[in-house]
Order: C-alpha cells, then structure tokens, then sequence
C-alpha cells in the first residue's frame, strides 16, 4: 500500500530558516549590482524599511553570514533529528481495495488536547483516524474504538481486527514470530463506517499534562477515565465537523465497560446519543474478576469454555449439545454443589468427578480446589502431563512449560507475545505509513496502569448491577432504538462466553428490546479476531449492526 503524501505543519525554526535563506538571497542581489561602484546617496526598501546604500550594504554582510550559517546547517551531512515530542497532527491518503473495487481513504493521526476545569492543559490524547472519501448525500457514522487493560493502548483492535492493514496472524490464532509483517485487511469495518482508535491517557502516545508526580494517575480511575474520554469525542466530532454523523462505540475486555458506560454518560454530559454498540469480550461485572468465596457464578461461567478447550485440544471439538450440557451444569447442579460442600472433598466424591470429567483435568487437582476452578488452575493443569502451559486469552494455544508449572514465570503464550508483536507493527506502521515519526515509546500495555487503577466506580448502578450493566439497561431503555452486539471466544479464560449471556438476561428490559441484542460465539479467544475467519465473522455481524446507516435494512 502506498505511504501517501503527508501534510504536516511547519515549525517555527523551519518557517524561520525559509524567510532567512529568501532574505539571504535578496541581499546577495542587492550587494552584486552595487559592490566597487561609487557611492552615491540611494535609497533601498527591505522589508518594508527604507535604507540608505552603504546601510544596506551593512546589513547585507551580516546578514549573508547569518544566511552562510543557516545554508551549512542544511548542508549538513546529518540526518535531522527526530522530534521528542509527538507531532501535532499528520494526514495521508491511501486506497485499499476491498471486494474488487478501490477505496480511497484519509488517515489522520492527531493529538487532542484536554484541559481542567481551571482551563489548564491536563493531557494529550492520541487518536488515528480513518475516513473514507464520501460519496454524495451519504451520512457516514463514525466509530470510537477503545482496548482494555485498563491500560491497554487501542492497537489490538486497530491492527488486529478493525484497521485498513493488519498484523498477519495464522488460522489458530497463534502471535506470529518476529519479524512481524502487516497486510490489507479484507475485513476492515472501514467499508462500513468511519473510524477512530483512541488511546487512553497512560497509553499509547497519550500523555497527562498536570503538575503531579505523575500527571497520567489521575486519569486511572473509572469516572475520570469515563470522562476524559467523553471530552475527547466532544472535541473530535468538533474539530472535523460531524456532529451530524450517528456515532458508535467499540471496546473490547475493560474497554467494553468502558463503552457500556459511555453510553450512558455521552447524552447527559456531552450531548452525543449513542446509535449502537459493539462489546468484544466485555468485562460487564468486575465481581466475576475478582470473586468472593460467595460468589459461585464466577466459578461457573467458565466450566464451559474450560470444557470446549480440554475437546479442542483433544482433537474432538465440543459441538452445540455437549456445550449446552455444560452450560446447564454450570448454572444448576454445579451451584447447588459447591454450596453443600464442606471442608476438603473426599477423595471419592461424585460431585468433584463429574467436573473433572467435563474439564478434562485430574480429579485431585479439582478436589484441591474444592471444584473452584480458576483460569490460572486450568491452564497450568490441563496439559501438564505433555509440559504444557495454555494461553487464558486462547486456551488452544499453548508453550513449553517449567519443571513446575505453579512456578512459571515466562508469561502468556498469547498476550505477553501480541504485546511484543503489535508494538513493533505499530512501530513500523505509524512512521513509515502515516508518517508520524516520534522518539516517544508507544506504550501497548504498561503494567502498572491495571496495578494503580481505582474501580470504585465499577460498583456504582441501580439494582446491584454495577456501573456497565445499569449504564446498558438505561440506554436501552432511554433510547430503544440502541443496537447492541456482544461477542465473545469460545476459548477465552478471562471473559468467559457465557458470563456475557448471563448479565445479559438480568437486564430489566422489554422482550422486544432484549430480542434486538445480538449475541454471537466465534472460534478462538479473548481476541478471537486474531483468527482471520472469525475476524471476518466479527466484520459480517457489525456490518450488519451498521446497516441501517448505510442505506440497508435492520437486520
């Protein structure tokens, strides 16, 4: 794909150096027709000021020296610094083509500036944007796209599922190895819909301003981050003139609460309704992250994804009726189980064998845990007998593990490996396609934004629902018309498919409007786009999501 032709803003220094090798040269004019003449009384207008012969000849000297200096310091064999300081904004053009036609679009990398309630700069946050050239009379919608972590830069989904160009990963899935190369992606939703990747403060290029310690920090809380980010819409929608066009919001994993409660803050406090959603592995209730002894949905919800991995990995993936007879375990007898349990399990205790023969691990591995069984168990067990550890972000895929696996501490096989892949695409990406260059590291996922953040807020909702799920009910309730997809993996350990089916059905909402969420299961995991047939899938069902915007019917 071309790199296109980039349109940047001249700095002062550049500006200035123009002016003075044009001055320069005007002078030398000036001194090459008078130089070893008599002197007579003339008189000479330089930039507007009227001087006599001999001062302009003056003048002339000093300022060809000054203009020999500018002229050497261009000369200079040395390539020009690059700039500490990300640049302000950068445009190119390209064209892709998508389904046999050619598509022609602008990519704009910009830096929007947010400010405190004193007006004081307070951060700068990173964004990329893709527009496609419109045809006549059409109303393209524009998509905010947002990661999770928290502390997650945008990139997952830019380069991995949503963007014009792609890391190219295989069919399983799997982080390619180094080095790391980009393709067209067939699957763009820049077909559908304008789009704008948005990297929270602490990610990225986006940086906090303020005067603390650490000027990101305040941004690393729920309502904060909620809003800064709400502050960015406004400004964008601003600056490029399309508060007309229906807006969507994108997250995936933290960023899908992120979007669920937007949803409900962008008309209150911005005044922007939201059109539709998209939710990809959404964390919609942060009590199943971090659960309690009392908490035995949490538990549950992964049975099934733990059990459809164990069948892959076996080589006999799961079908729709074993799933469905996980599914049924897990939310009946499974809850009734683990509530009559009392100490340590006997060794022959039938309830412990039925969940080790769904999940495939040991049944006193499961009776150590009292048949609760956390991500964490299940990739270090599963496949201990081969020395394998599995990825809780796609537990199909899998590394060499250590003598003991409790003990390992070489990371995971899909995200610690997707860290390191999608910063040197990005990388390469930003400055030799979009021309934006910067000696600023792009921060794909700082560790210790997750480490710091506050969820107090998380908690927040009418009806014990926390925050995302209160925030989707009233949406949906406010404004009817909403369209919302929730999509998950079937071998995601972190978010697990089901959780999002469950949260789902305690929303207080009409049956009409409930038969309007779209939930779909794709293969693979966490970022099951990492997969090319289920980034296409994922493309096919929000296109549809998008369609009425595009001129086509709800679907």
């Amino acid at each position: 794909m071309p790199h296109g032709r980039t349109r940047r803003l001249l700095s002062r220094t550049s500006v200035g150096l123009h002016r003075a090798l044009n001055l320069k040269q005007r002078l030398y004019r000036l001194i090459s027709s008078n130089f070893c003449t008599q002197p007579t009384v003339k008189e000479f207008t330089i930039n507007n000021v009227k001087l006599t012969q001999h001062c302009a000849l003056a003048l002339a000297f000093g300022w060809l020296a000054a203009g020999c200096l500018a002229t050497a310091a261009v000369a200079d064999d040395k390539p020009a610094a690059v700039s500490g300081e990300p640049p302000a904004i950068v445009e190119t053009r390209h064209n892709i083509t998508l389904a046999g036609h050619s598509f022609d679009y602008r990519a704009i990398a910009e830096a929007i500036a947010l400010t405190d309630g004193k007006g004081e700069p307070s951060a700068s946050v990173f964004t990329i944007a893709y527009l496609a050239e419109p045809v006549a009379a059409e109303r393209r919608p524009v998509a905010f796209v947002f990661n999770g972590g928290p502390g997650a830069a945008s990139v997952f989904l830019h380069l991995g599922a949503l963007g014009p160009r792609i890391l190219d990963t295989p069919p399983s899935g799997a982080v390619p190895s180094p080095p790391v190369s980009l393709a067209d992606n067939p699957s763009t939703w820049l077909a559908f819909t304008d789009l704008v990747f948005v990297d929270p403060v602490g990610t990225g290029f986006s940086r906090g301003k303020g005067k603390e310690d650490n000027p990101d920090k305040p941004f690393w809380n729920v309502r904060d981050d909620v809003n800064s980010l709400g502050a960015v819409i406004r400004r964008w929608l601003t600056r490029h003139q399309r508060w007309s066009a229906p807006v969507y919001l994108v997250g995936e994993s933290y960023g899908g609460l992120r979007a669920a409660a937007m949803a409900r803050s962008l008309p209150r406090d911005v005044g922007v309704t939201v059109s539709g959603l998209v939710l990809v592995s959404p964390a919609l209730d942060t009590a199943i992250l971090h659960p309690d002894i009392s908490n035995t949905l949490a538990p549950a919800f992964s049975l099934p994804s733990f059990a459809m991995t164990a069948a892959a990995l076996a080589g006999h993936p799961m079908g729709a009726e074993g799933a469905g007879e996980v599914e049924r375990f897990a939310l009946t007898d499974y809850q009734t189980g683990l509530a009559a349990l009392r100490g340590v399990p006997a060794a022959d205790d039938p309830f412990i064998a039925r969940i080790a023969q769904l999940i495939g691990l040991s049944e006193d591995a499961v009776r150590r845990a009292r048949g609760r069984i956390s991500g964490n168990l299940f990739a270090r067990e599963l496949r201990r007998p081969q020395a394998e550890v599995l990825s809780l972000y796609d537990g199909t895929v899998t590394r060499p593990s250590g003598a003991d696996p409790a003990n390992d501490n070489a990371g995971d096989p899909v995200l610690d490996a997707a860290v390191a892949a999608y910063t040197a695409a990005f990388q390469t990406y930003a400055a030799d396609a979009l021309g934006y260059r910067t000696e600023q590291p792009y921060r794909v996922l700082p560790r210790e934004v997750s480490r710091e953040w506050n969820w107090d807020a998380a908690r927040e909702g009418g009806g014990g629902l926390g925050l995302p799920l209160s925030a989707l009910e009233n949406t949906l309730l406010a404004y009817p018309e909403t369209r919302l997809l929730i999509v998950n993996g079937r071998y995601d350990l972190v978010t697990p498919y089901l959780s999002s089916r469950w949260l789902i059905d305690q929303l207080s909402v009409p049956t009409n409007l409930r038969g309007a969420i779209r939930l779909r299961v794709y293969e693979g995991g966490h970022m099951m786009y990492m997969r090319p047939a289920s980034r296409a899938a994922l493309a096919q069902d929000a296109a549809e999501l998008f369609a009425p915007e595009n001129g086509g019917p709800p679907k």
